[in-house]
């Protein structure tokens, strides 16, 4: 049995991000939408994000990401969030039980684990211990990040899920490569071919929805360009 996962039932996943420009606009347009209120928390220090989160079965999360207007700097996934016109699926994480298994997994699977954090911050609703990385090359909404869990804040505004995810889908072009990943880590997952898109269902007080989206894409010799078009936008601001 592989255990590198920690499955979240038939969703197999710890949390998904919607991206936005606008955290708080962002909430809004959640709780319009579903009928539950996501609970918002003060930015860890020194983050280029600040986020929500709207409680799911089995212990996921639907997080709503903005930029931190506190952070100051240019982080190109700050940057990335101020085009985001609506909110859309921007990444998603599993939750591994051992970071270095699941590292060694995804290496022989083809395909790296990049941008390794470990972080241990004492925020205003407690402290929370974790280490995270990202799927490579580079970035893509279909691939996975991780993240290892050592403590979490508990929250009583994200002990009772109002939301139920019934069903999660992925898309993108020749995805034998990201299948094997999905393989190597013990999901059941599969991505099928097509245009890139995630796709999240979710049954809530307002009835069953659909969350979708392409996301992005920030890989290879195109990033470079990105970063630069990032970089010099974020100096107009």
């Amino acid at each position: 049995m592989n255990d590198l996962v920690i499955k979240c039932g038939p969703t197999e996943f710890d949390h998904v991000a919607l991206g936005t420009h606008d955290t708080q606009k962002g909430v809004a347009w959640l709780a319009n939408l579903t009928g539950a209120e996501p609970v918002i928390t003060e930015p860890e220090p020194g983050q280029w994000y600040w986020s929500a989160a709207l409680p799911l079965n089995d212990g996921a999360m639907l997080e709503m990401l903005g930029p931190n207007p506190d952070h100051r700097g240019f982080h190109p996934l700050k940057a990335l969030l101020a085009r985001f016109q609506a909110p859309e699926p921007f990444f998603w994480h599993v939750a591994t039980s051992d970071l270095g298994r699941f590292v060694a997994a995804v290496k022989q699977a083809g395909a790296p684990v990049e941008r390794i954090e470990h972080l241990d911050s004492e925020t205003p609703d407690g402290r929370r211990t974790y280490s995270r990385g990202v799927v490579g090359p580079g970035f893509r909404t279909v691939r996975p990040c991780v993240i290892q869990w050592i403590s979490k804040v508990d929250r009583p505004g994200l002990r009772r899920p109002l939301c139920r995810a019934t069903g999660f889908a992925l898309r993108c072009p020749k995805p034998d490569r990201l299948n094997r990943v999905l393989e190597a880590i013990g999901l059941q997952l599969r991505a099928t071919d097509g245009p890139q898109r995630l796709d999240l269902a979710l049954d809530t007080p307002k009835g069953p929805i659909k969350i979708a989206g392409p996301g992005v894409v920030f890989e290879g010799l195109g990033a470079i360009a990105q970063f630069a078009q990032l970089r010099f936008a974020s100096m107009l601001r």
